[in-house]
């Protein structure tokens, strides 16, 4: 059994590009509120962390979305992602509130919120997402109610080919996903992948055979997943350290054009 480093701590800044941030309606979290997630970050030695609130996919975007401003209230440790529902938002409110928030990318749940993941759906979405240099997170699966449903692989594939400036990340793949997912990465350049439900044997090593480390992102599903295991874990893969600089923090601050 190899040693373990119970005094570690990261050698390179972090920022978590996937954390949930609130109360579900579908179940308890044991840490949901930003005194909790504080206290996660600063035991792992993550500095900042895209969040998102459940409520955005669940209930309502709008809704969601406020909720999480007042949640972050302001402080930098914790960026704000919006959902988006092309089906049902309103595309005018919903492009006015990301530009008032200073909102940097867009998560959506198509699967989820039973809505095809096509043109005719989403494309003025996505093009108004490329022309302001907006990323969007698409999860792979999400789960309510214990009812899981998966992206459709073949939507994403045609629709995001036809946006090759748009900045993608595919979130939380399973490794049941594994199979659409990297053919669709050696496929799409602009698809970037995050880390946090990468559980297939030496996963970053796996995928840097096949892509460059400019698209992985660290991300850690917290609260579902505790956020120093991801950290731990990539800062003993032997990797360089420019690129565990780079999927720590340096590629997220580049797609939200914080870097």
């Amino acid at each position: 059994m190899g040693k373990v480093d119970l005094n570690f701590k990261p050698a390179v800044p972090v920022f978590d590009a996937n954390a949930e941030l609130g109360r579900r309606h579908d179940q308890r979290n044991l840490k949901d509120t930003p005194e909790q997630i504080f206290e996660e970050m600063s035991r792992a030695g993550v500095d900042r962390a895209l969040v998102w609130h459940p409520n955005g996919a669940t209930y309502d975007s709008m809704e969601g979305n406020l909720i999480l401003q007042e949640l972050i209230h302001g402080d930098s440790r914790l960026v704000p992602q919006f959902f988006c529902n092309p089906s049902f938002d309103d595309f005018d409110v919903f492009t006015r509130s990301v530009k008032d928030a200073a909102v940097r990318s867009i998560r959506m749940v198509p699967h989820y919120q039973h809505y095809p993941f096509r043109e005719w759906v989403v494309g003025p979405w996505l093009d108004w997402m490329e022309r302001e240099g907006l990323a969007l997170w698409l999860p792979a699966v999400y789960t309510v109610f214990g009812n899981t449903t998966e992206l459709n692989a073949a939507d994403v594939y045609d629709t995001i080919r036809e946006h090759p400036h748009l900045n993608v990340v595919l979130s939380e793949i399973h490794y049941s996903n594994v199979s659409w997912a990297v053919p669709l990465l050696k496929s799409l350049p602009n698809v970037h992948v995050e880390t946090s439900r990468l559980t297939i044997a030496d996963p970053v090593n796996r995928f840097l055979e096949f892509m460059d480390d400019s698209r992985i992102l660290f991300g850690s599903r917290y609260p579902k997943s505790a956020m120093g295991i991801h950290v731990y874990a990539l800062h003993h893969m032997g990797l360089p350290e420019s690129t565990v600089r780079a999927i720590c923090a340096g590629n997220l601050e580049r797609l939200l054009g914080m870097g």
